[in-house]
């Protein structure tokens, strides 16, 4: 989806999420408000287990022209392209519907003019694909509340049980989407950071890991430390395409883990 910025300079807070967020949920309850509250309120659930999803992400706003000035995005560009997914047709057609509505799309103060929306071409599904990615992943595990340490753990992009958290987070998503297990083709899970990014970042002083602060609907305030940098992925590919499509790890509805096939 293309934005066409409606001043000559937009002011976005740089953890952006949460506003961007709402905007989405805005959206959608132009269409049918009953469905954007659903969706905000409870999610989708798989049958006879706790764990919901909303079954969506969306990318990191791609801002051409920007700089950053006291903790804002300074946008100067005229377009801005934001990316969204899902495999729930009732949520794609309430979006669409609610975007083809008069108005602008308003991120906290910023507003945006709708310029253009398309699908893009349905990737080819393979036992292994390489993505970049277009907001960042987090994956978390409880930490031993025997402890006294009952908090989320976020794991770096060289932990050992990256591969089966996000194995057994795409599992839970395909049960409550399709209501069986998924099938088994015998590959193996896994995934890997891309070596030579990992080292160009380095060398650069820099890191692959970034801290993201986003807030639920009641203002309250979460440190998110994810990971951003392209990865392979193995395994079956009809889990690969449910990480494509609703997003990788976890907090996909805050807009991580949403990737696009390298070329």
């Amino acid at each position: 989806m293309t934005l066409r910025q409606q001043r000559p300079v937009e002011r976005i807070p740089l953890n952006y999420s949460y506003y961007l967020a709402a905007a989405i949920y805005n959206t959608l309850s132009k269409s049918s408000s009953e469905y954007a509250t659903m969706l905000h309120d409870q999610g989708y659930a798989p049958e006879g287990r706790r764990q919901k999803f909303k079954y969506f992400t969306f990318s990191n706003l791609q801002i051409p022209i920007r700089t950053i000035e006291r903790g804002e995005i300074v946008s100067r560009s005229r377009l801005i392209t934001l990316y969204l997914s899902s495999p729930k047709e009732e949520f794609l057609q309430h979006l669409i519907l609610g975007l083809f509505s008069e108005g602008p799309l308003r991120i906290n103060n910023a507003l945006f003019g709708k310029e253009c929306i398309e699908k893009l071409p349905e990737p080819e599904w393979s036992e292994n694909m390489i993505f970049s990615m277009l907001s960042p992943l987090a994956v978390s595990v409880y930490r031993d509340p025997s402890a006294g340490m009952n908090t989320k753990e976020y794991l770096r992009y060289d932990d050992p049980r990256l591969s089966d958290m996000l194995l057994h987070n795409l599992q839970a998503k395909y049960r409550g989407l399709f209501g069986c297990e998924p099938p088994e083709n015998g590959v193996p899970f896994s995934m890997k950071f891309e070596e030579e990014y990992l080292k160009r970042v380095r060398d650069k002083g820099r890191s692959v890991e970034k801290l993201i602060t986003i807030k639920d609907s009641n203002g309250r305030e979460t440190r998110v430390k994810a990971i951003q940098c392209p990865f392979t992925v193995t395994g079956n590919p009809e889990l690969i395409k449910v990480g494509y499509e609703c997003g990788f790890g976890e907090n996909n509805s805050m807009g991580f883990g949403m990737v696009k096939v390298s070329s």
